[in-house]
């Protein structure tokens, strides 16, 4: 046994991968299931798989959802794992193949970046990236709830506790800022929680450890942004052009969820178990392990109506910062056998419950041709104005049978006059031409007055598109700047400001203690 446990510490990348395939191994064999986000998985990847194929890096119109209507999904969605699923469908895997082999990577790039935050702290890297990989709700997230986006989130929280661990230095700046970037640009929910329950206590310590942290902190956050900027600007202005009411109803909203829900056990045990197995540690993981899970079940007042905070949806979305604090926490200090004993039996009914439901979801049948002929793509999509009664309130389809019969393609010859209206969404991007002149039209289907001639819809670039872009472009190259130089302050030349050294004491009570300040980390 001992032979295996050296071999494995030997060969870390290895190993986490051979976890990694074990954990995904139904997903590999039978498909990503009729998961609760299956519909969008399938057709944004497919999305992303033509149009990468296509040498079209980042098309965010998809012109065929909602029976060939067309949506502006990805002006607002972030693309990131996407990019992973669909680029892997254009190399010639088949749509479930391309989502399973995405979150096999996703899976394992998850424990790689765990290992390497734990390394960095000198605190059982290889155990820890094990257990961050098998957690509940990070399996839950893949198996159950489809949630590639989120599930793709894992992978970026040890990269931006490394990155505030690393400054003032050059490579701080730069890891942190491209690590919260990627998370923008993967899940903004999970992104806005992470800002606020990760990235702001840990800059707090950083700085109390080290007043010239603050800086470069800044410059990180600024950095972030500017480089999701050509997400960010389209995803922020544009909103008023789409159904944004869709997307804060009925339970959808964080507010409304509870422990008294009945379809709300799966997430109290698992806060339980992971509080149980960080309260040792007594620092700020603990803390942070604490403050979330009782978040996650609503159990903080008032905290889920909060602006910005009420636009997440689910409060439980931000167990995966528990998990990442609560592993953090364990690594570090492990639990006494009795309390680590007392968590395993909590945490057995969610890993329990969750193998349970993703065999049922495995064995589902999913009619593939029905997907095909509707493309029912999330209705928060849909162009502001649509009527909201049309949606099922159960499976958010669209019943879009009384637009069937309206003309679809980007052209139409009028014989007569009269008002049309296209069997197009509309969108600012789309205008509608004569003669190389624009008509007036709106929407929410595109309708103008027309007379005899004929019509173009035509697409046009929007400033909000070249705007961030263009902020995108400048962040990537002072980014490249940031990498290419060491220090970004005269104090990190110095050993005693050295980041990894104030990250890797250990006491004998198997806490973390800083060597700038004395205090536990």
């Amino acid at each position: 046994m001992r032979a295996i446990a050296s071999l494995a510490s030997r060969h870390p990348v290895w190993t986490l991968t051979l976890l990694g395939c074990g954990l995904m191994l139904p997903a590999l064999l039978w498909g990503p299931g009729a998961t609760h986000s299956h519909l969008y998985n399938l057709m944004w990847t497919r999305h992303f798989g033509d149009q990468i194929a296509a040498g079209h890096f980042y098309e965010r119109w998809l012109p065929h959802s909602f029976e060939g209507l067309g949506s502006p999904t990805f002006y607002f969605y972030p693309p990131l794992a996407y990019w992973l699923s669909g680029g892997l469908n254009a190399i010639g895997l088949s749509v479930t193949q391309a989502i399973s082999c995405a979150g096999l990577l996703l899976l394992i790039a998850s424990g790689l970046a765990m290992y390497a935050w734990l390394a960095a702290r000198g605190t059982r890297p290889l155990i820890g990236a094990a257990l961050y990989m098998v957690a509940p709700y990070h399996l839950f997230d893949l198996y159950v709830r489809g949630a590639l986006a989120e599930f793709a989130g894992f992978v970026w929280l040890p990269l931006i506790a490394l990155g505030i661990g690393w400054l003032p230095s050059r490579r701080g700046v730069a890891l942190l800022a491209s690590a919260y970037a990627a998370l923008i640009l993967t899940h903004l929910p999970l992104a806005t929680l992470t800002g606020l329950f990760l990235i702001a206590p840990l800059m707090l310590q950083r700085i109390v450890q080290d007043r010239a942290t603050l800086l470069p902190g800044l410059v990180a956050g600024l950095l972030a942004f500017a480089l999701a900027a050509f997400y960010l600007l389209p995803a922020a202005t544009l909103q008023a052009h789409m159904s944004t009411a869709l997307l804060w109803t009925g339970k959808y909203q964080a507010s409304v969820w509870s422990i008294w829900r009945e379809d709300f056990e799966l997430f109290p045990s698992i806060a339980l178990g992971l509080v149980l197995l960080a309260w040792r540690a007594r620092s700020l993981w603990t803390a942070i392990t604490i403050g979330t899970a009782l978040a996650a079940i609503n159990l903080i007042p008032l905290l889920w109506s909060i602006d910005l905070l009420d636009k997440v949806q689910f409060p439980w979305r931000i167990l995966a910062i528990t998990e990442f604090a609560a592993v953090t926490a364990i690594a570090a200090c492990p639990p006494r056998r009795i309390i680590a004993f007392g968590a395993a039996l909590v945490l057995a009914f969610p890993f329990l419950l969750t193998g349970l439901i993703a065999h049922a979801l495995l064995r589902m049948p999913v009619d593939y041709n029905r997907i095909e002929r509707h493309q029912p793509d999330a209705p928060e999509y849909l162009p502001a104005g649509f009527d909201a009664s049309l949606v099922d309130r159960v499976d958010r389809w669209t019943d879009l049978g009384r637009f069937a019969t309206l003309p679809r393609g980007d052209s139409i010859t009028v014989t007569r006059s009269g008002p049309v209206t296209m069997g197009h969404a509309a969108f600012p991007i789309w205008r509608v031409t004569r003669d190389g002149q624009a008509i007036a039209s709106h929407g929410p289907l595109i309708s103008f007055d027309a007379t005899p001639g004929t019509y173009r819809i035509e697409r046009v670039r929007l400033w909000q598109e070249t705007a961030g872009a263009a902020v995108s472009l400048i962040a990537l190259l002072i980014l490249a700047l940031l990498a290419g130089r060491r220090s970004i302050s005269h104090l990190s030349k110095f050993p005693s400001y050295s980041p990894s050294q104030a990250l890797s004491d250990r006491p004998s009570t198997g806490q973390l203690r800083s060597r700038i300040t004395g205090g536990d980390l």
